[in-house]
């Protein structure tokens, strides 16, 4: 009779551990994560990485950084901290609503870059991060091309609502911000390639981005040469987080490593790094008027 009661007390606490094990799964080495990310930052990646180990990155500076993209290298920097051990396949999508959309279904275990924090408002469908942008730290500049006089010459906000902007409305912060200016034309469009183009024709006058590395802060999206509007900049308010799916079956152990990993780069001082070295947290436009 003993031998049968201590037969069941080791088949109850063996079926126990693998409950357990099951609510909460260990993301293995043989595991593979889905980080979707836009068409544009992948390119991006690809040319700041060259081939180096993302893992054994401490200077974000160089070709391609810029804020989405040293992000990418941030979320696995943080995952590998968190103590995942699992190899990495980026998927890419044309669009945020396209990015949030297949981390909602699971198809993605999150998404590659930070989102801001009013725009993850489905608490059924994701978790999310620890801020990794937290209040009051994004500023954004009047971005145009060198041959538009008018934008650059601007000196003011009554100067900036004579323009005319190009932004996306699911860009939440972006388009409360252009409204909160007063805008007299805001034209509202889907991709950020698209932003791109319609400034370069000359259909609008600038479009809102995060300041660059560059030595004159300009970058090069979509092969056109954008440059800020000088001494002008605006203060999107709100924090940003990651995005991590509840529907995949990874989603608990990478949003607890992730969170892990996101604390450890706070304390080594790397999160503050890389954004200043993108150019994203930058102390060349410290002087610079804050019009909103």
């Amino acid at each position: 009779m003993k031998k049968i009661l201590l037969l069941l007390i080791t088949l109850i606490t063996h079926v126990s551990a693998a409950a357990v094990e099951n609510q909460h799964p260990s993301i293995t080495q043989r595991d593979e994560l889905i980080i979707v990310i836009p068409k544009d930052v992948k390119r991006d990646y690809a040319v700041f990485m060259h081939g180096r180990d993302p893992l054994q990155i401490s200077d974000y500076c160089g070709s391609g950084s810029r804020r989405d993209v040293v992000e990418v290298v941030l979320i696995q920097q943080a995952l590998a901290l968190g103590g995942v051990d699992a190899s990495i396949r980026f998927i890419v999508a044309s669009s945020h609503a396209r990015i949030i959309k297949l981390v909602h279904s699971g198809k993605a275990v999150m998404a590659g870059n930070s989102i801001w924090r009013d725009l993850l408002d489905d608490s059924d469908l994701l978790y999310v991060s620890d801020p990794v942008i937290e209040n009051g730290r994004f500023e954004a500049g009047l971005y145009t091309i060198s041959e538009n006089k008018k934008a650059l010459n601007a000196k003011s906000l009554a100067d900036v609502r004579r323009l005319r902007a190009v932004s996306s409305k699911a860009w939440s912060a972006d388009w409360q911000t252009l409204n909160a200016m007063k805008m007299n034309s805001l034209i509202n469009t889907v991709k950020w390639s698209s932003m791109v183009k319609m400034v370069a024709k000359g259909r609008a006058d600038f479009l809102l981005a995060p300041f660059q590395p560059s030595d004159d802060l300009s970058f090069t999206p979509e092969g056109v040469h954008l440059v800020p509007v000088p001494e002008l900049k605006v203060g999107l308010q709100g924090s940003r987080h990651f995005a991590v799916s509840k529907r995949n079956g990874q989603g608990e152990g990478v949003i607890n490593a992730l969170n892990k990993g996101i604390k450890i780069l706070k304390e080594k001082g790397l999160l503050e790094k890389a954004y200043t070295d993108s150019g994203f947290f930058n102390n060349q436009v410290k002087s610079w008027d804050k019009i909103i």
